[in-house]
Formats: structure tokens, sequence, C-alpha cells
């Protein structure tokens, strides 16, 4: 069982709600959570490969959340929800650190003064009701749990993804499918995680529906790489991938909202690109840190079974990340000239977009696909292993129908 996290998570807490005046004091703070969490990556174990890599990216999180709340903002000081009476940091000291737990728990800032308001797709106006949300949100667990399904029997039934082979090696269509594979199989566990303590929360009367808005944006805006990210994917580490700005000017929270609101200056291109830089940075750190977990995992298991030694991973998870400012930087030079050109938004140019976007992402994934999902089935203990668990719609179909599902799309693949 792993107690160096909710330590670290804990201690995070405890410091931030002590407030510290002292810069050194906020650093030695710092020091220890990140000191805690890093001893943690070659201990913590979940019993699942993926969900290794997973919580490896949660250490990584909270890394950047200690750095963040420690070093550099004074949450007590600079953030607000709306609920408060009085600024945080006069809290007693229980009420300030469950002020910080509730706060280190709300990453899209549903309620705060940090919440981006641009990026937040409200709940549909159907589903405002208690009733209402908690059907769409069961319809939404139905719908994703089924492509988690179909996900996974994909990856289980590939021969791609039991051997060294690369995604590239079936052809760009079966490649789009390998590198689509696991992002959907995330996309729809954490979908489903999310709309399963929505309903407890809007259920129990803990929160209102319109504080649970979907964990992902509409695909429909993910027709240039910046707005997949920013607007699609990112929606729930948006303030802990921009911790090192730069940021716009923030009033104090407590001030009175002016009676008239300025329009927002554009800001600068470099000034937007160092911040896009700077978030994908991070967001290489967190993967990399899953990366460190999970060839630890895979040392330990090939260790147990007398497998040969298994390559080195840790890094494999960065060229992607590092790749998409270049895909931006390309996009954003080929906007402009367009505009230039008199050329203007339309259907045409988001299909054009969409089709940008897919192959960009499916040739910039395959390096980092093809080491991840070599290693992952490295070393594999007796009853592990990709085909271990029969999915949903195999059981379904071999009972309903008598067909072998699996085996019939694992011979239609290894045809390939």
């Amino acid at each position: 069982m792993d107690v160096l996290f909710p330590v670290a998570r804990t201690l995070l807490l405890v410091f931030a709600a002590s407030n510290f005046k002292s810069t050194s004091w906020r650093l030695i703070g710092c020091s220890v959570i990140i000191a805690i969490l890093a001893a943690d990556l070659p201990l913590a174990r979940t019993g699942n490969r993926k969900f290794d890599y997973l919580f490896g990216a949660t250490l990584g999180t909270t890394m950047l959340q200690a750095i963040r709340f420690l070093l550099l903002v004074r949450p007590l000081d600079e953030y607000r929800h709306e609920a408060d009476k009085v600024p945080a940091y006069q809290l007693p000291f229980i009420q300030r650190y469950f002020w910080l737990f509730k706060m280190t728990n709300s990453p899209r800032g549903i309620g705060w003064s940090f919440k981006a308001d641009s990026s937040l797709i409200p709940v549909d106006p159907r589903h405002q009701t208690r009733a209402s949300f908690i059907a769409s949100r069961l319809r939404w667990i139905f719908s994703h749990y089924l492509l988690l399904e179909v996900a996974t029997l994909y990856t289980s039934c590939n021969p791609v993804f039991l051997s060294e082979a690369s995604v590239t090696s079936q052809g760009y269509i079966l490649q789009c499918l390998s590198v689509a594979a696991i992002p959907c199989q995330l996309y729809a566990l954490l979908t489903c995680i999310h709309c399963t303590l929505a309903i407890l929360a809007v259920g129990a009367h803990l929160d209102e529906p319109q504080a649970w808005p979907q964990p992902f944006g509409h695909w429909t805006s993910a027709y240039t790489v910046r707005k997949f990210w920013g607007k699609t994917w990112h929606q729930m580490s948006r303030h802990d991938l921009t911790l090192f700005g730069p940021h716009r000017p923030k009033r104090n929270p407590w001030d009175p909202s002016p009676s008239v609101s300025k329009p927002k200056e554009r800001e600068p291109w470099g000034v937007t690109y160092r911040r896009l830089c700077y978030a994908f940075m991070c967001s290489a750190f967190m993967h990399v840190c899953g990366d460190v977990l999970l060839q630890f995992r895979v040392w330990d298991d090939a260790s147990s079974s007398g497998t040969t030694p298994v390559p080195n991973i840790i890094g494999s998870s960065a060229p992607y990340f590092i790749l998409q400012p270049v895909g931006v930087l390309v996009e954003d030079a080929i906007i402009e000239v367009g505009k230039r050109v008199g050329l203007k938004e339309s259907t045409w140019t988001r299909v054009v977009g969409y089709v940008w976007v897919w192959v960009f992402t499916s040739y910039s994934l395959v390096f980092s696909m093809d080491a991840l999902k070599n290693v992952v089935q490295v070393g594999y203990l007796t009853g592990e292993g990709a085909g271990a668990r029969a999915t949903l719609i195999e059981m379904v179909a071999d009972r309903v129908f008598g067909v072998q599902l699996a085996a019939v799309m694992s011979s239609w693949f290894s045809r390939m």
C-alpha cells in the first residue's frame, strides 16, 4: 500500500495552510514534498501497467502543485471562493487546511477566482435539474464505457501491441487507429470517473449540476493543434500546466469589481508562445514521471520472471509534447498567411484544420507510442498482459452469437 503519496499531499496542504512568510521555509517545505514524491516513484505500484503510468504522472502533477502553491503564489492571499466571507488567511488553521483541500481538488477553478471562463463549457440548459443531469451523466457513462471496451478490445487483439513492431507497420489507417486507441481509453476512463463523481455529488445535494461541466471540451473545437489542447483536451489540467506563466496582471479578488469591464488587450505573440512552450514542458515533465514509475515496475517484473533486459523508456513521452509547440508555430504561420491573402474561416478551412490536426498527431505520437507499448508488454507475470481480461463486448458476442470475437479479430489483424 502506497503511503508516501498521501503523506506528500497532506504536507502540501499543511505547509500551504501555515502560510509561511519566509521564502526559506517555503522552499524547505517544497523541497521536502518533492523529495517524498521522488522517493515514491521507484516504489509505487497499482497492479496495472497503464495505471502505473498514470499514477506516475499524478506524482509529477503534485510536484508542480507544490512549486505553485509554496513558491510561486500565495493561495490564501491571492485566491477566493465565491462562498468566502473573509479572506482565507484570516480563517483558523483547520479551516484553511480544508479550504486548500477543496481548492487543490478543483482543477478548473469552478467557483474560484482563478476559473478560466473562456475554456469552460457550461452544463446543457436541458440538464440543469438534478434528475435530468443525473440521467444525462448515466448515458455518458454507458457510451464512454462502451468506447473504453472497444479500445481495450482493439489493443488486446491487434498483434502490434503484443510485439516490438512499430504501429506504422500495418499501414496508415491502422496506424491512426493504433495511435488513437490508448488515448481513447484514457479519455473514456476519465469521463466515466468524472460522471460517477458528478452523479454522487449532485445526487447527494453536495453540489449543483452547474458545478460539474463535462471534463473535456467539444471535439468540434479541435480544428487546430492549439485549440485541440486549449479548448478540448487540457480542460482538467490547464491550471497545473500554466504555473510558470507569463500571467496577465490580476486584481485582488477582494477588490470591488469595476463597474465597466475593460476589453482584454491582445497579448504579444511572443508572450503567448512562451506560455505555450512552458505548458508543454510541464506536460512533458508530468508524463516523464509516468515513464520513470513504469520503468521501475517493468524492471521489477522482468527480474522476477527472468525476462531478458528491458529497454530504457525514461523520457519516451517527452518528444510528443516537445513537438506540439512546433505544430502550433507552423499552423499559426499558415493562418497568418491565409489572413493576409484574404482567406476567411469557413467550413472548408475547418475541415482542412481537422485533417491537419489528425495527421500531425498520428505522426508526432508514433515514437512515444512505440516505446511505451513495447515495454508495457515485457516481463508480464502470469495472469497479466493485454489479453488477460475478456471485455464485456467479447462476452456478449460469445454468449449471444457464439462468436469468439477476440480470435476473429486477432486472425484478421495478423493478415494485415
